[in-house]
């Protein structure tokens, strides 16, 4: 939840930078960038390395087909906070142009891959 809720908060940051000229703009960034670096990158190692060590302590737990599409979720959840890390180095590097749009689209996501792997673990359908 840690992980999961930095990168919902960044991403909702990222979407306050396209209103943001100046001094304000870099701010913002520069915040985002210090929060996903901590914040996000350590819940993201935890969140990894506790889910391989429950799946050594019960490896019979990897023949369920609700594992697997979960671990897809993780691993989707890994592109985006890549993806969103991507963005966040290209607007501290350059003025490019950031749109409110591919934000809040980054935040929808990182929100259905959350309620998803959520549902997954505590439905295990299949």
């Amino acid at each position: 939840m840690f992980w999961v809720g930095t990168l919902l908060l960044v991403s909702s940051m990222m979407g306050l930078v396209a209103d943001e000229v100046g001094v304000a703009r870099e701010r913002i960034i520069v915040l985002a960038r210090r929060l996903l670096l901590v914040s996000a990158n350590v819940g993201a190692a935890v969140a990894i390395i506790f889910g391989i060590l429950a799946i050594l302590a019960e490896p019979w737990v990897l023949a369920r087909g609700w594992l697997h599409l979960k671990l897809l979720l993780v691993l989707s959840l890994v592109v985006v906070h890549f993806r969103l890390y991507q963005r966040i180095c290209a607007l501290e590097e350059g003025p490019l142009n950031a749109t409110r749009r591919e934000f809040s689209i980054l935040h929808g996501l990182v929100s259905l891959l959350l309620l998803g792997a959520l549902m997954l673990v505590f439905l295990k359908p299949f």
